[in-house]
C-alpha cells in the first residue's frame, strides 16, 4: 500500500468518513469526486488524481502532506482551537452519514398513527438518500400495507422527491384541534385531484379519500429495511 493510501485511510478514519462520505464532502469544493476515485486512492491504485485537491480540503489537510508526508497535517497541528474544529468537522461528517428516525405510535381503529415528530433513533444513510439533508425514516405501524411493508419495518422517506400516482407515501394529516397531535399513515397513492387525495392499502384491501385541505405533507417512501 502506498504511503498516500495509508495517510488517506488514516485521515478518513479520524474524520469518521466513509469513501462515499468523503466523495460527497470533497465534491462540495467545486469539483465532482466519485466514490470510485476515493476507492482507487485508498487502495493505492491511483496516486496522481486531480481530485486530491478537493479531497485534501475536505479532510482539512494539505495535498503535500497527503502525497509526501511533509508540509504539516492541519488536522492535528495548530493548538486546541484547531483540534476542537477538527472534532466538530468529524461530528458533522458523522451526522451527514446518518438519518433521523421519527416517531409514530399506533392510534385508533381508522388506521391513522400519532405523529410526534420526535427523533427516536439515528441510522446509517442509504444510497437512495445521499445528499438529501431533510431525509428521515419511520417505523411502520400496523399491518395495513402487508405484504409490501410489515409492522416494525423501517422505511426511508425522501421529502423532496416528486410524488406520483402509484408511489408509496407517508401522509401527515392536520389535527382537528390545535391541542391535538397530528396523524400520519403510510399508503399507496392512487391519484390526486384539485380537492382530494385517494390512498390505497393492502390489508384489508381498500381505498379512501382525504381532503387536500386536511393534508399537512405527503412525502415519498424510497426504500425499506434496516439501514
Amino acid at each position: 500500500m502506498s504511503t498516500l493510501a495509508k495517510r488517506l485511510q488514516e485521515t478518513m478514519e479520524r474524520a469518521g468518513l466513509t469513501q462515499a462520505g468523503l466523495a460527497r464532502k470533497a465534491s462540495a469544493f467545486g469539483e465532482s469526486v466519485s466514490q470510485q476515485v476515493v476507492q482507487h486512492l485508498t487502495s493505492g491504485r491511483n496516486t496522481t488524481s486531480k481530485s486530491l485537491v478537493p479531497i485534501a480540503k475536505a479532510l482539512d489537510v494539505s495535498v503535500e502532506w497527503l502525497t509526501t508526508g511533509e508540509g504539516g497535517n492541519f488536522t492535528v497541528k495548530g493548538g486546541g482551537a484547531n483540534l476542537r474544529a477538527s472534532k466538530a468537522m468529524r461530528d458533522n461528517a458523522r451526522d451527514a452519514e446518518r438519518v433521523p428516525v421519527l416517531g409514530m405510535a399506533e392510534c385508533g381503529p381508522d388506521g391513522w398513527s400519532l405523529w410526534n415528530g420526535d427523533i427516536i433513533d439515528m441510522v446509517d444513510r442509504p444510497a437512495s438518500l445521499a445528499g438529501v439533508p431533510n431525509a428521515y425514516a419511520v417505523y411502520v405501524v400496523g399491518a395495513s400495507m402487508e405484504p409490501r411493508y410489515f409492522q416494525g419495518e423501517m422505511v426511508m422517506i425522501h421529502p423532496g422527491k416528486p410524488v406520483t400516482n402509484g408511489a408509496f407515501v407517508l401522509v401527515q394529516r392536520r389535527p382537528k384541534g390545535d391541542d391535538e397531535t397530528p396523524l400520519a399513515v403510510i399508503k399507496r397513492l392512487v391519484k390526486r385531484t384539485g380537492t382530494k387525495t385517494v390512498l390505497e392499502q393492502f390489508n384489508p384491501a381498500k381505498s379512501f379519500d382525504i381532503r387536500n385541505d386536511d393534508i399537512v405533507s405527503i412525502h415519498r417512501v424510497v426504500g425499506s429495511g434496516e439501514a
